[in-house]
């Protein structure tokens, strides 16, 4: 029996030529922004200039601070919150692909509070933990259609001295407004396209694996975003400005976590936490070391549910199931999604990405701290413990 509650406080202004009215969407929460962008596309593309040329022609006076990486570094946070403070910036603009984004929701706290960004996430039972309760105004602008960052309330924060990658959260991590403009990501280029695309994918698929088997509806959501990525992908990486592929991604990115497609159904994200955990380690695109992961942990899951992949081979890619025995239907389905991930390049192996097998026994560890916490092992419909993190890794090698 389904039961939820949905909330989306977040007011998502969509469509081409958006990002025109930004003055005007940002004046109810304040005057002097601080803009947050990465280290130098945003301004090398124009975006950056154009933006702030919205804001000075409204009489706005925004302050900008470009080096947010592409794992954003909880101290890269607390520098651009100082400042934020300094110069008396009342709300934060986010600028840019999900690292942008989530680093402006981290910025958002700090600024707010003044604590490092660090003492909201969870490291461990020994380190306590502060509760997001407040934070700056936070308005969003995605130049990627991948993470979802623009109407969820949480972000992914790395601590690059420790090698730890984990979360924030909480309800005043929601964007007050953000402005999905499909012409911004028209700049992504084909290899960051092909990241997003896995990324918005994974988010609806892994509780589409993992969560209760009667949510009907939210099921064929999941497939409806998988197939809609399926057919545009490729259309925006082979050509860029393809303003129709773009406004499709765009829209699947922004639905994917607004909360509306997973309501009620329940399940884990083990493959976000094995991904966090590696690119805390070796700083890889989200996007690409989702790639890398999700094809084994499939294959280690399938025994537990073989009909779920069954359904996704049917029902995504088409596949007729008449007469199979259903691990074979459920491995068919697995064949098809991994011949289109190769269709895209992303059928990846950790050797491709020039990583050995010298940091699995840490990364295990890692798992089991930051993402198991008082149990011993992920929930997942076969559980993955240590041992079962170390055979995920093992298989993509």
């Amino acid at each position: 029996m389904l039961s939820f509650d949905f909330q989306l406080p977040t007011k998502i202004y969509f469509g081409p030529g958006k990002i025109n009215m930004l003055a005007k969407y940002i004046k109810p929460f304040g005057k002097k922004p601080l803009i947050v962008t990465g280290q130098s596309s945003m301004r090398r593309l124009g975006v950056l200039d154009k933006i702030t040329g919205f804001l000075k022609k409204a009489g706005i006076d925004g302050v900008v601070f470009e080096g947010i990486e592409p794992n954003p570094r909880h101290t890269t946070c607390d520098k651009a919150a100082a400042l934020a403070r300094r110069e008396g910036c009342d709300m934060i603009i986010g600028l840019g692909g999900g690292s942008a984004m989530d680093a402006a929701k981290g910025i958002a706290i700090t600024a707010k509070t003044g604590c490092s960004v660090w003492d909201y996430v969870y490291t461990g039972p020994e380190k306590p933990q502060r509760k997001i309760t407040e934070a700056l105004p936070i308005i969003l602008i995605p130049t990627v259609a991948a993470t979802g960052s623009e109407a969820d309330s949480g972000g992914i924060i790395s601590n690059w001295e420790t090698k730890e990658k984990t979360g924030i959260w909480g309800e005043a991590l929601f964007p007050r407004v953000s402005i999905v403009d499909p012409e911004l990501t028209f700049s992504c280029p084909p290899d960051y396209t092909a990241d997003g695309g896995v990324d918005i994918i994974s988010h609806v698929i892994e509780s589409y694996f993992t969560g209760t088997s009667e949510a009907y509806l939210q099921d064929r959501f999941s497939e409806s975003v998988i197939r809609t990525v399926i057919k545009y992908l490729p259309r925006a990486i082979e050509n860029g400005n393809d303003i129709e592929a773009r406004m499709h991604l765009s829209w699947c990115s922004t639905v994917a976590l607004s909360g509306l497609i997973n309501s009620g159904r329940g399940g884990s994200y083990p493959l976000h936490a094995l991904e966090h955990v590696v690119s805390a380690h070796y700083d890889i695109s989200h996007g690409r070391g989702l790639a890398l992961l999700l094809p084994a942990l499939m294959e280690y899951t399938m025994p537990a549910r073989p009909e779920k992949y069954a359904e996704m081979g049917e029902n995504v890619f088409g596949l007729r199931n008449d007469g199979k025995d259903i691990e074979s239907a459920a491995r068919a389905g697995i064949e098809a999604m991994k011949k289109w991930l190769a269709s895209i390049d992303r059928l990846l192996t950790f050797r491709d990405l020039g990583i050995d097998n010298s940091k699995f026994e840490v990364m295990a560890d890692d798992v089991v701290r930051l993402y198991m916490r008082d149990k011993d092992h992920l929930v997942n419909p076969r559980s993955i413990d240590r041992a079962g993190v170390l055979e995920i890794f093992r298989k993509t090698l």
